[in-house]
C-alpha cells in the first residue's frame, strides 16, 4: 500500500475526531507544527523512527517534544499512536492530506492557477480576483487561488480545480491550431 494512501487513512481518522471536537482548524495548525518541526530536526527524526533505539526512549523524547510545544490532547495522543505503530515517518504527508480534508469540510476549494509570468501589477491581480469571484460562482465554494509561474504556456491562464483543468494558454491555442491543420 502505498504511503499516500496509509497517511490519507491516518489524516481520514483523525479529521473525524477533530471534527467531533470541533477543532479541526487548531489541529491542522499543531500537526503542522510538529510536522515542520521533526523534519527540521533530522537528528530527531532519526532518533523517533530509528528501530535501535528502545521504544520507551522514543516515547520519553516524543513526550518531551509533546510537552514542550504544549499540543492538545488530541494531537498528543494521535502522534503517540503513530509512533507505537511505527508511523510517525508519515507525519509530514498526513499533515497535508489533514489540511486537504480540513479546506474540504470547511467549504473551501484550492485552485491552481498558472500564469507565464508574476503577476506584479495592480491589474494582474484584480483579474485574478475576478477569477477566484467567478470560480467561486460557479463551484459553490470558496475558492482558494494559489498561482505558480509557468513561462513556457506563453501567455493565458491555465486553472486546475481537483482533475478538471481549464486550459486557456497560448500554447494550448498553437497546439490546438496546429492539430487543424494536419487534420486539415
Amino acid at each position: 500500500m502505498s504511503q499516500m494512501v496509509i497517511a490519507r487513512r491516518y489524516a481520514s481518522a483523525l479529521s473525524n475526531l477533530a471534527q467531533k471536537e470541533n477543532s479541526l482548524e487548531q489541529v491542522e495548525t499543531e500537526l503542522k507544527d510538529f510536522s515542520d518541526t521533526l523534519y527540521e530536526a533530522v537528528e530527531l527524526q532519526d532518533s523517533l523512527s530509528n528501530n535501535k533505539v528502545p521504544m520507551a526512549v522514543r516515547n520519553n523524547i516524543l513526550t518531551e517534544i509533546l510537552t514542550n510545544m504544549k499540543l492538545s490532547p488530541l494531537v498528543s495522543t494521535f502522534l503517540r499512536y503513530l509512533l507505537s505503530k511505527r508511523r510517525l515517518t508519515l507525519v509530514h504527508d498526513i499533515a497535508q492530506a489533514f489540511a486537504l480534508l480540513t479546506q474540504e469540510a470547511m467549504g473551501i476549494l484550492p485552485a491552481e492557477v498558472t500564469v507565464a509570468k508574476e503577476p506584479r501589477s495592480k491589474e494582474s491581480k484584480d483579474l485574478l480576483q475576478k477569477l477566484q469571484e467567478q470560480l467561486s460562482a460557479s463551484t459553490g465554494k470558496t475558492v482558494q487561488i494559489h498561482v505558480s509561474v509557468d513561462p513556457s504556456i506563453i501567455g493565458g491562464i491555465v486553472t486546475r480545480i481537483g482533475s478538471m483543468v481549464i486550459d486557456g494558454s497560448i500554447r494550448n491555442q498553437l497546439i490546438q491550431v496546429r492539430e487543424s491543420i494536419i487534420r486539415g
